[in-house]
């Protein structure tokens, strides 16, 4: 079995950023939506028009791939930064996008 997770780095065009490690590969604002460091991020960064998010996959194990739930992330995270480089971790692709103002303005109810 491998777990595949996401190291997502948050880039706001006023150069705050912030880390986190999430389930699975995030393609847009609504797969980070849940994960509290993302919605403080969104909070501290309001008005932002954008905020890019550079997107790291991993694969932990090998075998069928299956989403990290919130159990394995909050593990991985509690590792720190050295747990992307265990030997059953392995690099599974890289990505990015772009979260503009619109998308972040429906969000503050998370605020």
């Amino acid at each position: 079995m491998a777990i595949l997770f996401s190291k997502v780095t948050l880039t706001a065009d006023n150069g705050n950023t912030a880390q986190l490690l999430c389930g699975g590969i995030p393609t847009s604002n609504y797969d980070l939506e849940d994960w509290l460091i993302y919605q403080k991020f969104i909070c501290d960064n309001m008005s932002c028009r954008e905020i890019k998010a550079k997107v790291e996959s991993f694969l932990y194990g090998e075998g069928e791939i299956f989403n990290a739930n919130e159990y394995e992330v909050a593990a991985y995270t509690g590792r720190g930064e050295k747990f992307l480089n265990h030997p059953d971790v392995h690099q599974h692709g890289n990505s990015e996008f772009t979260i503009y103002t619109p998308i972040i303005r429906s969000e503050v109810k998370l605020c």
